[in-house]
C-alpha cells in the first residue's frame, strides 16, 4: 500500500455546530443554523455571553479539511473505473468503497485497487459481514 505523502498537522478548529437560537426552546425549531433577524434580538446584535456566530474564522486549514487522521482523503469509488482517477493521487487520496456497491464488486474493487497500489479506507466493511454468516 502507499505511504502517505508529508502534510501539515490536522487541526480541526471547531468541531461542534453552530446552533439555532432558542431552538433549545421549542421542538418546532430545528437546531440548524439560521441567521438570527430579529429587531430586538441580544443574539443577532452579538451581546457578551450569547453563543458565537458561524463564521470565515472558524474553518479548517484549506489543505487539510477533508483529511482523515491516516492523512488521506476520502473519494467515494461506486466502481471500477472510479479507480482510475486515483491512479496519480494514490499517496494522498484513498478509496472509500460506497455502502451500495455489492460483495462481488467491493471484492473486484479491492483487487483492483491493491493492482494500482491504491489505498483502499473501508476494505473489510463487507468482508467481514459475510464471514460472520
Amino acid at each position: 500500500m502507499p505511504a502517505v505523502a508529508e502534510h501539515k498537522p490536522i487541526v480541526h478548529k471547531k468541531t461542534n455546530r453552530f446552533h439555532r437560537p432558542q431552538s433549545d426552546l421549542w421542538k418546532r425549531v430545528d437546531a440548524a443554523w439560521r441567521h438570527p433577524r430579529g429587531i430586538d434580538s441580544r443574539f443577532r446584535r452579538k451581546y457578551r455571553g450569547t453563543p458565537l456566530h458561524p463564521g470565515a474564522g472558524f474553518g479548517s486549514d484549506k489543505a487539510t479539511r477533508f483529511m482523515l487522521p491516516n492523512g488521506f482523503i476520502p473519494v467515494l469509488v461506486r466502481s471500477i473505473k472510479d479507480l482510475d482517477m486515483l491512479i496519480t493521487k494514490n499517496t494522498t487520496h484513498g478509496a472509500m468503497i460506497a455502502k451500495q456497491v455489492g460483495l462481488k464488486l467491493h471484492q473486484e474493487i479491492i483487487n483492483k485497487a491493491q493492482e494500482l497500489d491504491i489505498q483502499i479506507l473501508n476494505e473489510s466493511r463487507k468482508v467481514k459481514k459475510v464471514e460472520q454468516q
